[in-house]
């Protein structure tokens, strides 16, 4: 009991020294807006308009997770578990590095820490080293499911993008139109990221490029299978000739049974899937909420043999119920 009390004054005071940084931070900052604001009316250059407080928060956020990048450079620890982020890495994000993801992870671990110490401390209890590394541990990986997340929406939509695309295209190919022309109607009728691709394409196309190297080109901004497969159609019809119109009408025909058969197998195992994610993932948060609330709460199952018996039994049909599960829907998961 002692060494838990010493061990939740130290994170106290850990806690309160990071505010005090924190407060004189944003009190040095408003000493530079004021006297910005101060001396502004003498300058050369003046700032129409004022930084707000929320974009005050945000450049202290920015910054702080610069710093935190810079040191773990320094430390060389996250080096190679960093590289699994490089892919979420948009190419507009120009300031964004993949050691960011990291200081964001940390960050993240942090505020959720503070929360349930601060939570301990208005229920006047305890906490332990387990309830801290579990803490820290949620945390960590709320980033992964977000990015994950987020991964899997804009992989569907560039999907559909693409196949309302090469509609378009063929669209435009019946009507007699070049193949510049339906790349020019496709940059002005997609309103997303993929549409911003194809004006690139246009653009290369009024520079004097050839069309392999401008399809090579989107391939490579693009990384998408089914782009490749165009790029390989187009340069097996410039080295042989035929008919572009059958051609887009063969690719715009396998893309939208592919999709017809993807989306026809995501119908069938949907309630598969949603009962796996579900049972897989609220026994565990379930778990962890009430541990991290409570810690006292699962000490019964811990101190009679029965208890042990029904934590193993109920173990056993966990991992039992993920195994079957998991086969039943791996067959869905293969045309992903």
């Amino acid at each position: 009991m002692q060494s838990n009390v010493v061990f939740m004054f130290a994170i106290l005071l850990v806690l309160l020294y990071l505010l005090a940084l924190l407060v004189y931070y944003f009190t040095l900052l408003n000493r530079k807006i004021k006297l910005e604001d101060r001396f502004g009316h003498y300058t050369i250059y003046k700032k129409e308009n004022k930084i707000k407080i929320f974009d005050n928060i945000f450049n202290i956020g920015y910054d702080l997770i610069k710093k935190i990048s810079k040191l773990l450079y320094k430390l060389k620890v996250f080096d190679n578990y960093s590289l699994k982020y490089q892919k979420y890495i948009k190419k507009e994000d120009k300031n964004l590095d993949k050691m960011d993801f990291i200081s964001r992870k940390l960050v993240y671990s942090f505020i959720f820490l503070i929360i349930v110490i601060l939570y301990d401390i208005f229920k006047n209890q305890s906490i332990s080293f387990l309830q801290v590394v579990m803490s820290f541990l949620i945390g960590f990986y709320i980033l992964d499911i977000f990015l994950i997340t987020e991964s899997k929406y804009l992989k569907k939509q560039r999907e559909n993008d693409l196949l309302r695309a090469i509609t378009i295209m063929n669209n435009s190919f019946k009507s007699g139109h070049s193949i510049m022309q339906g790349i020019k109607l496709v940059s002005d009728e997609l309103d997303s990221p993929l549409g911003l691709e194809f004006k690139k394409m246009y653009v290369d196309l009024t520079y004097g490029l050839s069309l392999d190297i401008v399809f090579k080109r989107f391939e490579s901004r693009v990384n998408m299978s089914e782009v490749k497969y165009i790029t390989t159609s187009l340069s097996i019809l410039n080295e042989t000739g035929g008919d572009i119109v059958k051609v887009f009408e063969s690719v715009e025909k396998t893309f939208f049974n592919n999709k017809k058969l993807n989306d026809e197998l995501n119908n069938l195992t949907a309630a598969s899937r949603l009962l796996y994610y579900v049972l897989l993932f609220i026994p565990v948060l379930f778990v962890l909420v009430i541990y991290i609330l409570d810690n006292d709460y699962f000490k019964v199952l811990f101190v009679n043999p029965l208890g042990y018996l029904i934590v193993l039994i109920c173990f056993i049909l966990y991992i039992s119920y993920i195994f079957i599960i998991n086969k039943v829907i791996k067959m869905g998961d293969i045309y992903d």
